[in-house]
Order: structure tokens, then C-alpha cells, then sequence
């Protein structure tokens, strides 16, 4: 019965997280200027709801800015259950989610690069960094904050990138027009491409000299989760350190029976943030992403995650 509710959870978080994925998608789309578009509404969404980007606003400028009032919800939810917004909501999250669910390798690899290491620490001095940063009214935070990067890194290199061979695959099929007899390519790919053009492409793709760097940072953050599971989240991020930090001590525990633990690790081997949750007494609510990976990896369901208030020596 706990397999069953476990699977259940994980499927619905792989469902929250590809919904938010796509209405991140759907926002940028809507910032694209095309022939149909209605830029307006909530494209600014994930960015009102980061609360990295409050806080260096709000040190740089030292003025509080009323639209990013939701950030604070997000702070709120953090403290009583932990993490969650890593696990569950942000899309740079699961992209790297996704693609370090592509790297293979053997169990015995997975078990030896899935715990907790001290570099996971950087992060930490990053977020000091840009805080400093802001303070002396030098806003660093764009460069790093995981919806920055993801927009930028779309906006500068991935989107002009992938207009242009649209652009040039369709453009090729209008001159060659290959065929049977009367019936032409052109005569299905030309609606396509109109639609395309209409509700998909920009009118006139900018581009950007820095959109190759940033191109070659994406996919070399995208790329280091086949070296360790969502390397950005767990060594880069500093919107993931912030929210590591508030939300250290959540409500939301995960506990281990001991009686029925017997040591075989395998909660490690699919753990995201190498959070340690095979360790009698050393899990790290700060590193976790309440992602139930561990909790359904479990053979003998030794895992499981309750309410409880934690008490004041726990981490």
C-alpha cells in the first residue's frame, strides 16, 4: 500500500514539475513579439514568485517592488515544508531533473557519487557573494539565478538558434518542393510553416554576439548532470542555497526505521540532491528536494516522509 501512495507521488510530481516546464515555455512564447502577439498578463510570473530576485532588489535599491509580493509566499511555504520549490516548481530544476535521469551507468557508480560532498557548499558562498554584490549596488544575481539563465540562455542562443533552422528546413522544402506526381511537400508544409510563423516564431529574431558563450553555458550546465545528478541545483544555484537555508528545519521530515533498513543504499543511487537519506541520522533537509525519489526506491519501505515539528538539535 505505501509503494502504491509513494508511486502515486512521484507521478504526480513529474506531472507539477512538466505543467510548470510548459507554462514556463508558454510565458516565454508570449514574450516573443509575433503577429499574434498579446504580450501581457503573468509572463513575469517566475520571476515575481523567486525570492533571490527580491532580495537583490530589494538590497540594491533598498525599494520594496509590490509585483514581486508572491516571492514571499514562496518564502512562507519553504519554511513550513522545506525545499519543495526546487523539486516540484522551478523549470530549470527539471530540466536538469530530466536530463540526469538520462545518464547511465552501474548501481555501484550511482551509489558512489550520490551523497553528500562538501564542494555542495559553493552554492552557499555564492548566494553571500551576490548578496555582497547587491549591497554595493552591483546586481549580479541575472547571471545566476536559475529563471535568468533559462530565459536568457532561451532568448539569446536556443530560440534564434532553433528560428533559424526552422527557418532554413522550410525555406529548403519551398525551393526543392519534392513530390509524387501532383502531390507536392509544399502543400503540407507551407500551412505548417504559417503556423508556425504565426503563433511560434518572432517577426525578426534579434541576435546576440554573446549568444554563443551563453549557448555554451547552457548546455555545459545541462551536460555536468551526466557527472553528477542536477549538478546547478546542488553546487551552483544560489536561488537553491537561499531556499536551502529557510527552509533547513521544515515540517515535513523524512524518517527511517531502522528495524527495517537494511543498508542496502539503494534510496542514495536516485537521490537529486544527495541529501543523505540512508544515514541514520544525517539527512540533510537543506540539500533535499522532497522528490519521494528515495522513499520509492526503497525495497523494504524503511522511507517515508511524515508532519512532525522538529526538535531543536535535528538539522
Amino acid at each position: 500500500m505505501a509503494k502504491t501512495r509513494t508511486s502515486r507521488l512521484v507521478w504526480l510530481r513529474r506531472l507539477t514539475q512538466t505543467s510548470f516546464l510548459v507554462w514556463f515555455f508558454y510565458f516565454f512564447l508570449q514574450a516573443t513579439y509575433h503577429p499574434i502577439n498579446r504580450t501581457g498578463g503573468r509572463v513575469t510570473l517566475f520571476f515575481e514568485l523567486d525570492p533571490l530576485v527580491l532580495l537583490t532588489i530589494l538590497l540594491a535599491t533598498h525599494t520594496f517592488v509590490a509585483s514581486l509580493l508572491l516571492a514571499l509566499v514562496t518564502l512562507s511555504v519553504t519554511v513550513l515544508f522545506g525545499r519543495w520549490f526546487c523539486g516540484w516548481v522551478c523549470p530549470f530544476g527539471t530540466l536538469n531533473h530530466f536530463f540526469t535521469s538520462l545518464r547511465g551507468g552501474r548501481l555501484k557508480e550511482k551509489l558512489g557519487v550520490g551523497g553528500y560532498t562538501r564542494w555542495q557548499r559553493t552554492k552557499y558562498y555564492l548566494l553571500v557573494f551576490l548578496l555582497v554584490s547587491s549591497v554595493t549596488g552591483f546586481n549580479l544575481a541575472g547571471w545566476l539565478d536559475p529563471f535568468s539563465f533559462l530565459f536568457r540562455s532561451l532568448a539569446t542562443a536556443i530560440f534564434p538558434a532553433l528560428q533559424s533552422g526552422i527557418q532554413g528546413w522550410f525555406g529548403w522544402l519551398y525551393q526543392v518542393n519534392p513530390g509524387i506526381g501532383t502531390i507536392r511537400v509544399t502543400s503540407v508544409s507551407e500551412p505548417v510553416y504559417e503556423f508556425l510563423r504565426r503563433y511560434f516564431l518572432a517577426i525578426e529574431q534579434p541576435h546576440y554576439f554573446g549568444g554563443l558563450l551563453l549557448g555554451l553555458l547552457f548546455f555545459v550546465a545541462v551536460g555536468l548532470n551526466f557527472y553528477r545528478a542536477r549538478f546547478w541545483c546542488r553546487y551552483i544555484c544560489p536561488l537553491g542555497a537561499l531556499l536551502g537555508l529557510v527552509g533547513k528545519n521544515p515540517l515535513v521530515r523524512l524518517v527511517r526505521d531502522p528495524d527495517r533498513c537494511n543498508d542496502c543504499r539503494l534510496c542514495l543511487s536516485d537521490c537529486q540532491g544527495g541529501a543523505e537519506p540512508h544515514a541514520p541520522s544525517g539527512w540533510k533537509p537543506s540539500e533535499c528536494f522532497f522528490c519521494w525519489n528515495c522513499q520509492s526506491k526503497c525495497p523494504t519501505e524503511a522511507i517515508s516522509f511524515h508532519l512532525e515539528v522538529p526538535e531543536e538539535k535535528r538539522p
